[in-house]
């Protein structure tokens, strides 16, 4: 029998279907879709609604959800980011959303730590504001004092970035940020795109008392690639309620982040179905790592090891609830570099994708790469092991 997950469409387009042991990421095309939620939206698809109706009810939808009093609908994290400090810059006034990205005497500063610059900071200025980064990366012993020292007349909010992405030394407590945004009355925003799961996250800071949260649709809970949404509370209710009320499908600069009546059916019944069924995929996943270790474990010269990213033992101080295989080994020995098993697993139809980001073993100089247990599917897992052996044993 061949790949079932195999594309037609793509066949045609000349483009190979991928296996993929590496992860969420957009580059690869993001998720995979449940049949549930491909109905929703084929279902939509096929009639009309007035959008600022199915905003209402499918954002009060979202927030129930996460036990949050406020929600709204986005295309992806990166567009939650850019209108959540809209809001906090122009509010509920008309003419400010009007001009937006003009922010002259708007509150229009960003404060950000300075290990939370990362490849997705600029999504926080889109709207016209500017970043203020505080501290110094790699320890804490300053950023009080600075952070402090940067709040001005000129800052709308402070943002915290829950990312593997950032700098896992000397990472700024978010508890102490939450504090200083209540003592200045100033919101807290914060980037929880790949946070998921557990489950429990999705009201985790604002239970802590971050004001909007931001996350992705398009990763763990498994709606369309591009969609995202916010969540908040008490003054992050306030401001999503801005927000819904001066953007798409209204006019003026939010306009641009216009999203379709089956994007927001499918985010909200996979967030459905995530809710109720997101924490108990991990027993499955690690069972997945099990397998993928015991076929690899007597390849000679291979070092395997299961990362349960539990908790217990991880791979950054912040990172979701999802088991990973580490494959490392020396390559001198083995005659095999990270770069090169890369090519060899991508070789054969069909290629897959291994984790290449976001591990780094500073005591050794052995190469590695990580097996994702995410997203494979129990023919996907076989096909990963038997290539990852062919590869370093050369066998036909």
């Amino acid at each position: 029998m061949g790949y079932p997950y195999r594309s037609k469409v793509l066949d045609r387009l000349g483009v190979r279907s991928w296996i993929n042991a590496r992860n969420w990421s957009t580059v690869i095309g993001g998720t995979w879709i449940d049949d549930r939620v491909l109905e929703a939206m084929n279902e939509v698809a096929k009639t009309f609604v007035d959008m600022h109706e199915l905003f209402a009810k499918a954002d009060g939808r979202v927030a129930r959800l996460c036990g949050v009093e406020e929600a709204h609908i986005t295309t992806g994290t990166g567009a939650a980011l850019e209108l959540a400090v809209a809001g906090c810059m122009a509010g509920d006034d008309y003419g400010k959303w009007m001009r937006l990205p003009d922010t002259e005497g708007m509150r229009n500063e960003v404060l950000m730590p300075r290990g939370h610059v990362i490849a997705y900071t600029p999504q926080w200025t889109a709207p016209g504001a500017r970043t203020v980064e505080y501290g110094q990366a790699g320890h804490l012993r300053s950023f009080r004092g600075e952070l402090e020292s940067k709040i001005s007349e000129s800052t709308c909010c402070l943002a915290y970035t829950v990312s593997y992405n950032t700098v896992p030394r000397g990472v700024v407590p978010l508890e102490e940020v939450i504090e200083a945004g209540k003592r200045h009355d100033i919101p807290v925003v914060i980037d929880a795109a790949s946070d998921l799961p557990p489950v429990a996250n999705l009201r985790k800071f604002t239970d802590m008392g971050a004001d909007i949260v931001c996350f992705s649709g398009g990763k763990a809970i498994r709606a369309p690639n591009n969609t995202g949404f916010m969540v908040g509370s008490g003054r992050g209710a306030e401001i999503i309620g801005y927000v819904r009320d001066h953007t798409f499908p209204h006019s003026g600069w939010g306009r641009g982040h216009k999203i379709s009546k089956e994007q927001i059916v499918g985010l909200v019944v996979a967030l459905e179905i995530f809710v109720e069924e997101g924490d108990s995929l991990y027993d499955e996943q690690y069972a997945a790592a099990e397998y993928l270790v015991e076929e690899l474990k007597g390849v000679p010269g291979l070092e395997v090891e299961i990362i349960p990213n539990d908790e217990t033992y991880h791979e950054h101080p912040v990172m979701p609830h999802v088991p990973r295989v580490l494959m490392q080994w020396d390559a001198k020995e083995m005659g095999m570099t990270a770069e090169e098993l890369d090519a060899a697993v991508a070789r054969d139809d069909p290629p897959i994708f291994l984790r290449n980001v976001h591990y780094y073993n500073y005591y050794t100089d052995k190469d590695w790469r990580l097996i994702d247990t995410f997203y494979l599917r129990p023919p996907e897992k076989v096909i990963v092991a038997e290539r990852i052996r062919r590869a370093f044993l050369g066998a036909p």
